[in-house]
Protein backbone atom coordinates (compact mmCIF):
# COMPACT_ATOMS: atom_id res chain seq x y z
CA UNK A 1 0.00 0.00 0.00
CA UNK A 2 3.06 2.61 1.14
CA UNK A 3 4.97 1.46 -2.59
CA UNK A 4 1.35 2.58 -4.61
CA UNK A 5 1.15 5.57 -2.50
CA UNK A 6 4.57 6.71 -3.16
CA UNK A 7 4.34 6.07 -6.90
CA UNK A 8 1.00 8.42 -6.90
CA UNK A 9 3.08 10.65 -5.64
CA UNK A 10 6.32 10.27 -7.56
CA UNK A 11 3.65 11.00 -10.45
CA UNK A 12 2.11 14.11 -9.03
CA UNK A 13 5.36 15.16 -8.90
CA UNK A 14 6.42 14.73 -12.38
CA UNK A 15 3.44 15.60 -13.89
CA UNK A 16 3.95 19.60 -11.73
CA UNK A 17 7.20 19.61 -13.42
CA UNK A 18 5.88 19.22 -16.60
CA UNK A 19 3.11 21.62 -16.36
CA UNK A 20 5.91 24.21 -15.36
CA UNK A 21 8.58 23.30 -17.72
CA UNK A 22 6.00 23.87 -20.63
CA UNK A 23 4.95 27.06 -18.85
CA UNK A 24 8.32 28.37 -18.81
CA UNK A 25 8.76 27.88 -22.52
CA UNK A 26 5.49 29.12 -23.98
CA UNK A 27 6.64 32.27 -21.19
CA UNK A 28 10.12 32.40 -23.07
CA UNK A 29 8.56 32.63 -26.88
CA UNK A 30 5.66 34.97 -25.85
CA UNK A 31 8.57 36.88 -25.12
CA UNK A 32 10.63 36.31 -28.12
CA UNK A 33 7.65 37.19 -30.10
CA UNK A 34 6.93 39.93 -28.35
CA UNK A 35 10.84 41.55 -28.38
CA UNK A 36 10.80 40.78 -32.36
CA UNK A 37 7.41 40.96 -33.46
CA UNK A 38 5.37 43.39 -31.29
CA UNK A 39 7.42 45.77 -29.50
CA UNK A 40 9.23 47.15 -32.56
CA UNK A 41 5.85 47.83 -33.67
CA UNK A 42 5.09 49.36 -30.05
CA UNK A 43 8.11 50.88 -29.79
CA UNK A 44 9.12 52.13 -33.03
CA UNK A 45 13.10 51.11 -32.80
CA UNK A 46 14.44 50.83 -36.21
CA UNK A 47 17.30 49.17 -37.75
CA UNK A 48 20.26 51.06 -38.72
CA UNK A 49 22.92 49.58 -41.59
CA UNK A 50 26.25 52.03 -42.01
CA UNK A 51 27.12 52.14 -46.07
CA UNK A 52 30.58 50.83 -46.69
CA UNK A 53 33.22 50.56 -43.84
CA UNK A 54 32.20 51.89 -40.43
CA UNK A 55 36.06 52.11 -39.66
CA UNK A 56 38.13 54.02 -42.67
CA UNK A 57 40.87 56.04 -43.09
CA UNK A 58 40.97 59.23 -45.77
CA UNK A 59 44.09 60.51 -47.07
CA UNK A 60 44.83 64.29 -45.76
CA UNK A 61 43.66 66.67 -48.94
CA UNK A 62 41.31 63.78 -50.71
CA UNK A 63 37.82 64.20 -50.99
CA UNK A 64 36.01 62.28 -48.33
CA UNK A 65 32.47 60.66 -50.04
CA UNK A 66 29.75 59.45 -47.63
CA UNK A 67 28.12 56.67 -48.63
CA UNK A 68 25.82 57.34 -46.11
CA UNK A 69 23.29 54.52 -44.38
CA UNK A 70 20.03 52.67 -44.58
CA UNK A 71 17.20 52.50 -41.80
CA UNK A 72 14.14 50.35 -41.69
CA UNK A 73 11.58 49.15 -39.43
CA UNK A 74 10.58 45.47 -39.33
CA UNK A 75 11.47 45.80 -43.36
CA UNK A 76 10.16 49.11 -43.66
CA UNK A 77 12.34 51.50 -45.58
CA UNK A 78 12.81 54.73 -43.53
CA UNK A 79 15.92 55.94 -44.77
CA UNK A 80 13.84 59.49 -45.22
CA UNK A 81 14.06 59.98 -41.69
CA UNK A 82 17.88 59.52 -41.27
CA UNK A 83 19.84 62.90 -40.35
CA UNK A 84 23.34 62.86 -40.26
CA UNK A 85 25.35 64.65 -37.66
CA UNK A 86 29.40 65.39 -37.56
CA UNK A 87 31.79 65.95 -40.28
CA UNK A 88 35.29 64.97 -41.98
CA UNK A 89 37.79 67.84 -42.51
CA UNK A 90 40.58 65.85 -44.52
CA UNK A 91 42.75 69.25 -44.87
CA UNK A 92 43.35 68.33 -40.91
CA UNK A 93 44.56 65.17 -39.51
CA UNK A 94 42.72 63.32 -36.63
CA UNK A 95 39.83 61.00 -35.90
CA UNK A 96 36.22 61.89 -37.06
CA UNK A 97 32.84 60.37 -36.30
CA UNK A 98 29.56 60.87 -38.43
CA UNK A 99 26.42 59.41 -36.71
CA UNK A 100 23.60 58.65 -38.49
CA UNK A 101 20.58 59.13 -36.12
CA UNK A 102 16.89 58.20 -36.61
CA UNK A 103 14.64 59.18 -33.94
CA UNK A 104 12.12 56.91 -32.16
CA UNK A 105 9.17 56.93 -29.82
CA UNK A 106 10.93 57.54 -26.90
CA UNK A 107 14.72 57.55 -27.76
CA UNK A 108 16.86 58.54 -30.83
CA UNK A 109 18.91 55.58 -32.26
CA UNK A 110 22.17 56.03 -34.03
CA UNK A 111 24.92 53.99 -35.72
CA UNK A 112 28.29 55.78 -35.74
CA UNK A 113 30.93 55.84 -38.94
CA UNK A 114 34.95 56.57 -37.88
CA UNK A 115 36.97 58.42 -40.06
CA UNK A 116 40.57 58.64 -39.72
CA UNK A 117 42.23 61.62 -41.37
CA UNK A 118 46.15 60.61 -42.01
CA UNK A 119 48.52 62.95 -43.65
CA UNK A 120 50.71 60.45 -45.91
CA UNK A 121 51.88 63.34 -48.45
CA UNK A 122 55.22 64.26 -48.46
CA UNK A 123 56.20 68.35 -48.70
CA UNK A 124 56.30 69.76 -52.27
CA UNK A 125 59.87 71.27 -53.05
CA UNK A 126 60.00 73.84 -55.40
CA UNK A 127 63.43 74.74 -57.29
CA UNK A 128 64.03 78.74 -57.48
CA UNK A 129 66.22 78.69 -60.93
CA UNK A 130 66.74 75.74 -63.26
CA UNK A 131 67.59 72.49 -62.03
CA UNK A 132 70.23 71.85 -63.94
CA UNK A 133 72.73 74.38 -63.75
CA UNK A 134 76.55 74.61 -65.40
CA UNK A 135 79.66 76.74 -64.10
CA UNK A 136 83.02 77.05 -64.83
CA UNK A 137 84.02 76.56 -61.48
CA UNK A 138 82.27 75.50 -58.19
CA UNK A 139 83.14 78.37 -56.67
CA UNK A 140 81.46 80.10 -59.31
CA UNK A 141 78.14 78.32 -58.19
CA UNK A 142 75.37 80.48 -56.40
CA UNK A 143 72.63 79.01 -54.30
CA UNK A 144 69.05 80.20 -55.78
CA UNK A 145 67.46 78.11 -53.11
CA UNK A 146 63.88 76.51 -53.06
CA UNK A 147 60.60 76.43 -51.13
CA UNK A 148 58.86 73.77 -49.61
CA UNK A 149 54.64 73.61 -49.41
CA UNK A 150 52.56 70.94 -47.43
CA UNK A 151 49.11 69.91 -47.82
CA UNK A 152 48.90 69.90 -44.35
CA UNK A 153 51.50 72.50 -42.41
CA UNK A 154 51.59 74.95 -45.10
CA UNK A 155 54.63 77.01 -45.93
CA UNK A 156 57.75 74.85 -44.61
CA UNK A 157 60.04 76.75 -46.46
CA UNK A 158 61.95 77.90 -43.26
CA UNK A 159 62.63 74.23 -42.61
CA UNK A 160 64.28 73.70 -45.89
CA UNK A 161 67.80 71.71 -45.50
CA UNK A 162 70.46 71.71 -48.89
CA UNK A 163 73.37 69.86 -48.48
CA UNK A 164 75.70 69.49 -51.49
CA UNK A 165 77.52 66.57 -52.38
CA UNK A 166 80.01 65.76 -55.59
CA UNK A 167 79.36 62.83 -57.60
CA UNK A 168 82.28 62.81 -59.61
CA UNK A 169 85.07 65.35 -60.60
CA UNK A 170 82.91 67.61 -62.55
CA UNK A 171 79.48 66.90 -60.95
CA UNK A 172 77.89 68.70 -58.48
CA UNK A 173 74.32 66.97 -56.54
CA UNK A 174 72.23 69.77 -54.55
CA UNK A 175 69.79 67.72 -52.48
CA UNK A 176 66.91 69.66 -50.30
CA UNK A 177 64.90 68.49 -47.63
CA UNK A 178 61.82 69.18 -46.06
CA UNK A 179 59.41 67.12 -43.45
CA UNK A 180 55.75 67.44 -42.42
CA UNK A 181 54.61 67.17 -39.06
CA UNK A 182 53.50 63.82 -39.62
CA UNK A 183 56.83 62.61 -40.32
CA UNK A 184 56.75 62.53 -44.21
CA UNK A 185 59.75 63.81 -46.03
CA UNK A 186 59.95 65.69 -49.49
CA UNK A 187 63.22 66.06 -51.38
CA UNK A 188 64.23 67.54 -54.81
CA UNK A 189 67.35 67.59 -56.63
CA UNK A 190 69.50 70.31 -58.69
CA UNK A 191 72.47 69.47 -60.92
CA UNK A 192 75.33 71.88 -60.90
CA UNK A 193 77.81 71.05 -63.47
CA UNK A 194 81.25 72.29 -64.38
CA UNK A 195 81.25 73.55 -67.44
CA UNK A 196 82.96 70.81 -70.19
CA UNK A 197 86.05 73.25 -72.20
CA UNK A 198 88.54 70.23 -73.29
CA UNK A 199 87.80 69.18 -76.85
CA UNK A 200 88.10 65.23 -77.36
CA UNK A 201 91.31 64.00 -79.15
CA UNK A 202 90.99 62.35 -81.81
CA UNK A 203 93.78 60.60 -83.84
CA UNK A 204 93.81 58.86 -87.65
CA UNK A 205 94.38 55.31 -87.89
CA UNK A 206 96.84 54.33 -90.22
CA UNK A 207 98.59 57.24 -92.23
CA UNK A 208 97.98 60.80 -93.08
CA UNK A 209 98.27 60.75 -96.35
CA UNK A 210 97.82 57.94 -98.66
CA UNK A 211 97.44 56.86 -102.39
CA UNK A 212 95.38 54.22 -104.29
CA UNK A 213 94.96 53.92 -108.16
CA UNK A 214 92.23 55.00 -109.88
CA UNK A 215 88.86 52.44 -109.43
CA UNK A 216 90.64 50.85 -106.44
CA UNK A 217 88.49 51.11 -103.35
CA UNK A 218 89.70 52.94 -100.94
CA UNK A 219 89.74 50.93 -97.59
CA UNK A 220 89.27 53.57 -94.80
CA UNK A 221 91.67 53.16 -91.73
CA UNK A 222 89.56 55.64 -89.77
CA UNK A 223 90.44 57.31 -87.33
CA UNK A 224 89.62 57.15 -83.14
CA UNK A 225 88.39 59.58 -80.43
CA UNK A 226 88.66 59.87 -76.57
CA UNK A 227 86.97 62.57 -74.25
CA UNK A 228 88.38 63.17 -71.18
CA UNK A 229 84.64 63.01 -69.77
CA UNK A 230 82.65 60.86 -71.74
CA UNK A 231 85.31 58.71 -73.07
CA UNK A 232 85.56 56.65 -76.31
CA UNK A 233 83.96 58.55 -78.87
CA UNK A 234 85.17 56.67 -81.65
CA UNK A 235 81.82 55.62 -82.70
CA UNK A 236 80.41 58.88 -82.94
CA UNK A 237 83.14 60.35 -85.44
CA UNK A 238 81.53 61.34 -88.71
CA UNK A 239 83.31 61.05 -91.61
CA UNK A 240 82.85 63.59 -94.94
CA UNK A 241 84.25 64.26 -98.29
CA UNK A 242 84.06 61.91 -101.46
CA UNK A 243 86.65 60.30 -103.01
CA UNK A 244 85.90 59.84 -106.44
CA UNK A 245 88.08 56.76 -107.45
CA UNK A 246 87.11 57.20 -111.48
CA UNK A 247 87.89 60.71 -111.42
CA UNK A 248 92.64 61.51 -111.13
CA UNK A 249 93.37 63.93 -107.76
CA UNK A 250 93.95 64.77 -104.52
CA UNK A 251 90.92 64.53 -101.96
CA UNK A 252 90.54 65.26 -98.06
CA UNK A 253 88.76 63.17 -96.12
CA UNK A 254 88.00 64.70 -92.97
CA UNK A 255 86.95 63.65 -89.45
CA UNK A 256 85.03 65.30 -86.71
CA UNK A 257 83.34 64.52 -83.60
CA UNK A 258 81.96 66.56 -80.81
CA UNK A 259 81.67 65.50 -76.86
CA UNK A 260 78.56 66.40 -74.94
CA UNK A 261 79.58 69.56 -73.86
CA UNK A 262 79.63 71.30 -77.63
CA UNK A 263 83.23 70.33 -78.37
CA UNK A 264 84.72 69.74 -81.10
CA UNK A 265 87.45 67.69 -82.85
CA UNK A 266 88.84 67.46 -86.28
CA UNK A 267 91.42 65.92 -88.31
CA UNK A 268 92.29 65.34 -91.90
CA UNK A 269 93.94 62.58 -94.53
CA UNK A 270 94.75 63.49 -98.22
CA UNK A 271 93.59 60.81 -100.66
CA UNK A 272 95.45 60.84 -103.84
CA UNK A 273 93.92 59.07 -106.64
CA UNK A 274 96.49 57.99 -109.06
CA UNK A 275 95.70 57.92 -112.93
CA UNK A 276 96.02 54.47 -114.61
CA UNK A 277 93.08 54.68 -117.28
CA UNK A 278 92.14 57.22 -120.27
CA UNK A 279 89.43 58.16 -122.26
CA UNK A 280 90.43 57.71 -126.26
CA UNK A 281 90.91 61.12 -127.70
CA UNK A 282 88.38 62.90 -129.12
CA UNK A 283 85.60 60.14 -128.03
CA UNK A 284 82.11 60.27 -128.08
CA UNK A 285 79.58 58.02 -126.38
CA UNK A 286 76.16 58.08 -127.28
CA UNK A 287 73.97 57.60 -124.25
CA UNK A 288 69.90 57.14 -124.14
CA UNK A 289 67.90 57.28 -121.17
CA UNK A 290 64.41 55.98 -119.80
CA UNK A 291 63.88 53.42 -122.78
CA UNK A 292 63.44 50.72 -123.87
CA UNK A 293 60.47 51.64 -126.23
CA UNK A 294 58.71 49.75 -128.69
CA UNK A 295 59.00 52.31 -131.45
CA UNK A 296 62.09 54.83 -130.93
CA UNK A 297 64.36 51.80 -129.87
CA UNK A 298 64.21 50.12 -132.86
CA UNK A 299 64.89 52.64 -134.80
CA UNK A 300 68.12 53.81 -132.93
CA UNK A 301 69.49 50.45 -132.91
CA UNK A 302 68.41 50.45 -136.79
CA UNK A 303 71.00 53.11 -137.39
CA UNK A 304 73.42 52.47 -134.86
CA UNK A 305 74.08 48.72 -136.91
CA UNK A 306 73.90 50.73 -140.07
CA UNK A 307 77.11 52.81 -139.09
CA UNK A 308 78.80 50.37 -136.70
CA UNK A 309 78.65 52.72 -133.54
CA UNK A 310 78.03 51.23 -130.31
CA UNK A 311 75.95 53.29 -127.69
CA UNK A 312 74.96 52.68 -123.93
CA UNK A 313 71.68 53.01 -122.90
CA UNK A 314 70.24 53.70 -119.42
CA UNK A 315 67.17 51.61 -118.83
CA UNK A 316 64.20 52.01 -116.86
CA UNK A 317 61.35 49.12 -115.68
CA UNK A 318 60.27 47.07 -118.64
CA UNK A 319 57.61 44.33 -119.90
CA UNK A 320 58.25 41.22 -121.63
CA UNK A 321 57.31 42.67 -125.04
CA UNK A 322 61.10 44.87 -124.49
CA UNK A 323 63.10 41.55 -123.59
CA UNK A 324 63.67 40.34 -126.99
CA UNK A 325 65.02 44.42 -127.68
CA UNK A 326 67.31 43.92 -124.68
CA UNK A 327 69.01 40.81 -126.14
CA UNK A 328 69.73 42.49 -129.26
CA UNK A 329 71.28 45.51 -127.48
CA UNK A 330 73.70 42.62 -125.88
CA UNK A 331 73.97 41.01 -129.21
CA UNK A 332 74.92 44.24 -131.02
CA UNK A 333 77.49 45.22 -128.37
CA UNK A 334 75.96 48.22 -126.70
CA UNK A 335 76.09 48.76 -123.07
CA UNK A 336 73.34 48.52 -120.52
CA UNK A 337 73.20 50.73 -117.77
CA UNK A 338 70.24 51.45 -115.03
CA UNK A 339 68.60 54.32 -114.49
CA UNK A 340 66.46 52.86 -112.32
CA UNK A 341 63.17 50.71 -111.75
CA UNK A 342 60.92 53.49 -111.34
CA UNK A 343 61.68 56.90 -112.93
CA UNK A 344 59.56 59.24 -109.53
CA UNK A 345 61.74 61.66 -107.72
CA UNK A 346 59.51 61.66 -105.09
CA UNK A 347 59.67 57.40 -104.35
CA UNK A 348 62.91 57.04 -105.04
CA UNK A 349 64.79 60.35 -103.35
CA UNK A 350 62.81 59.44 -100.08
CA UNK A 351 65.69 57.39 -98.54
CA UNK A 352 69.09 55.82 -99.75
CA UNK A 353 67.84 52.54 -99.17
CA UNK A 354 64.85 53.50 -101.24
CA UNK A 355 67.10 54.70 -103.83
CA UNK A 356 70.06 51.65 -103.72
CA UNK A 357 66.72 48.70 -103.98
CA UNK A 358 65.05 51.03 -106.77
CA UNK A 359 68.55 50.54 -108.98
CA UNK A 360 69.45 46.97 -107.36
CA UNK A 361 66.23 45.74 -108.42
CA UNK A 362 66.07 46.37 -111.93
CA UNK A 363 69.79 45.45 -112.26
CA UNK A 364 68.71 41.89 -110.43
CA UNK A 365 65.51 42.01 -113.27
CA UNK A 366 68.13 42.47 -116.20
CA UNK A 367 70.07 39.69 -115.20
CA UNK A 368 67.46 37.11 -114.90
CA UNK A 369 65.96 38.30 -118.07
CA UNK A 370 69.15 38.20 -120.39
CA UNK A 371 71.44 37.05 -118.10
CA UNK A 372 73.03 40.73 -118.39
CA UNK A 373 74.79 42.38 -115.09
CA UNK A 374 75.20 45.89 -115.52
CA UNK A 375 78.30 47.82 -113.67
CA UNK A 376 76.76 51.30 -114.72
CA UNK A 377 74.44 53.75 -113.80
CA UNK A 378 72.94 57.05 -114.10
CA UNK A 379 71.00 59.36 -111.63
CA UNK A 380 67.49 60.35 -112.31
CA UNK A 381 68.53 64.06 -112.96
CA UNK A 382 72.00 63.41 -112.92
CA UNK A 383 73.91 63.34 -109.42
CA UNK A 384 73.52 67.17 -109.99
CA UNK A 385 69.63 67.46 -109.86
CA UNK A 386 68.47 69.84 -106.87
CA UNK A 387 65.28 68.30 -106.77
CA UNK A 388 66.15 65.26 -104.46
CA UNK A 389 67.01 67.55 -101.59
CA UNK A 390 63.02 68.61 -101.53
CA UNK A 391 62.52 64.99 -99.81
CA UNK A 392 65.82 63.82 -98.20
CA UNK A 393 68.03 67.09 -98.25
CA UNK A 394 72.08 65.40 -98.38
CA UNK A 395 71.13 62.61 -100.46
CA UNK A 396 72.91 62.28 -103.24
CA UNK A 397 76.27 63.26 -101.09
CA UNK A 398 75.17 59.97 -99.51
CA UNK A 399 74.16 57.86 -103.15
CA UNK A 400 77.50 58.60 -104.50
CA UNK A 401 79.87 57.27 -102.39
CA UNK A 402 77.42 54.20 -101.52
CA UNK A 403 77.13 53.24 -105.03
CA UNK A 404 81.20 54.08 -105.69
CA UNK A 405 81.76 51.72 -102.55
CA UNK A 406 79.40 49.35 -104.01
CA UNK A 407 81.72 49.30 -106.87
CA UNK A 408 78.73 50.58 -109.29
CA UNK A 409 79.99 53.43 -111.53
CA UNK A 410 77.56 56.49 -112.27
CA UNK A 411 77.63 58.78 -115.59
CA UNK A 412 76.08 61.85 -115.99
CA UNK A 413 76.99 63.76 -119.20
CA UNK A 414 79.07 66.79 -120.76
CA UNK A 415 76.75 67.29 -123.99
CA UNK A 416 73.39 67.35 -123.61
CA UNK A 417 71.06 66.86 -127.13
CA UNK A 418 68.32 68.93 -125.19
CA UNK A 419 65.59 66.70 -126.33
CA UNK A 420 64.42 66.87 -122.85
CA UNK A 421 63.85 70.93 -122.55
CA UNK A 422 60.48 72.34 -122.85
CA UNK A 423 60.52 73.48 -126.34
CA UNK A 424 59.83 70.51 -128.66
CA UNK A 425 63.50 70.26 -131.11
CA UNK A 426 63.85 69.31 -135.05
CA UNK A 427 66.06 66.71 -135.46
CA UNK A 428 68.32 69.15 -136.77
CA UNK A 429 68.15 71.05 -133.87
CA UNK A 430 69.11 68.48 -131.59
CA UNK A 431 72.03 67.00 -133.91
CA UNK A 432 73.45 70.72 -133.90
CA UNK A 433 73.19 70.92 -130.02
CA UNK A 434 75.52 67.45 -130.14
CA UNK A 435 77.68 68.53 -132.52
CA UNK A 436 78.00 72.34 -131.03
CA UNK A 437 78.28 70.64 -127.72
CA UNK A 438 81.70 67.92 -128.69
CA UNK A 439 84.92 69.41 -127.91
CA UNK A 440 88.21 67.67 -128.75
CA UNK A 441 90.72 66.60 -126.66
CA UNK A 442 88.13 65.00 -123.99
CA UNK A 443 85.50 62.17 -123.56
CA UNK A 444 82.10 63.59 -124.99
CA UNK A 445 79.07 61.85 -123.10
CA UNK A 446 75.85 62.89 -124.92
CA UNK A 447 72.86 62.71 -123.37
CA UNK A 448 69.76 62.00 -125.30
CA UNK A 449 66.48 59.94 -124.37
CA UNK A 450 64.71 56.88 -125.83
CA UNK A 451 60.94 57.30 -125.43
CA UNK A 452 58.00 56.76 -128.31
CA UNK A 453 57.82 60.74 -127.51
CA UNK A 454 61.24 61.17 -128.75
CA UNK A 455 60.97 59.97 -132.34
CA UNK A 456 62.58 63.45 -133.29
CA UNK A 457 65.36 62.12 -131.23
CA UNK A 458 66.14 58.75 -133.29
CA UNK A 459 65.65 60.85 -136.35
CA UNK A 460 68.73 62.85 -135.40
CA UNK A 461 70.99 60.11 -134.51
CA UNK A 462 72.04 59.07 -138.14
CA UNK A 463 73.02 63.46 -138.66
CA UNK A 464 74.97 63.30 -135.41
CA UNK A 465 76.94 60.85 -136.41
CA UNK A 466 77.72 62.10 -139.46
CA UNK A 467 78.61 65.58 -138.00
CA UNK A 468 80.57 63.94 -135.22
CA UNK A 469 82.62 61.95 -138.05
CA UNK A 470 83.08 64.83 -140.23
CA UNK A 471 85.07 66.79 -137.48
CA UNK A 472 87.40 64.11 -136.36
CA UNK A 473 85.35 62.18 -133.09
CA UNK A 474 85.04 58.46 -132.77
CA UNK A 475 82.17 56.57 -131.24
CA UNK A 476 82.79 54.45 -127.92
CA UNK A 477 80.29 52.46 -125.80
CA UNK A 478 80.77 52.92 -122.25
CA UNK A 479 82.96 49.92 -120.53
CA UNK A 480 84.33 49.54 -116.74
CA UNK A 481 87.32 51.08 -118.43
CA UNK A 482 85.95 54.64 -119.36
CA UNK A 483 86.58 57.15 -117.73
CA UNK A 484 83.26 58.65 -116.54
CA UNK A 485 81.86 61.89 -116.46
CA UNK A 486 81.04 63.00 -113.03
CA UNK A 487 79.11 66.57 -112.66
CA UNK A 488 78.77 68.23 -108.82
CA UNK A 489 76.75 67.13 -106.34
CA UNK A 490 74.32 70.22 -105.20
CA UNK A 491 72.29 68.89 -102.71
Amino acid sequence: MKNKKRYREDLCRMRRSIVVSLIGVGVMIFFCVFAVQIWPRISGKPQITINGLSDMTVAAGADFVDEGAHADILGENVDDRIYVTGEVDTSVPGTYEISYNVDGRWQTYSAVRTVTVKDETAPEITLNGEENVTVDRIEDYQEPGASACDNCDGDLTAGLTEEMEQVNAYTYQVTYRAEDAAGNVGTAVRQVVIRDTVPPEISLSGEASVSIKEREKFEDPGATAQDDRDGDLTSQIERSGYIDIYRPGTYTVVYTVSDAGGNQAQVQRQVTVEQVYSNPANSVYLTFDDGPSADVTPQILDTLAKNNVKATFFICDYDDSKIPLLKRMIAEGHTIGIHGYSHDYKTIYASPDAFMDNVYKLRDKLKEDTGYEAFCMRFPGGSSNTVSAKYCPGIMTNLVQKLTDDGMMYVDWNVSSGDASGKRLTPAQIAANVRGGLKHGRGNIVLMHDTSAKKTTADAVQSMIDGAKADGYAFYPITADTVPVHQGIRN
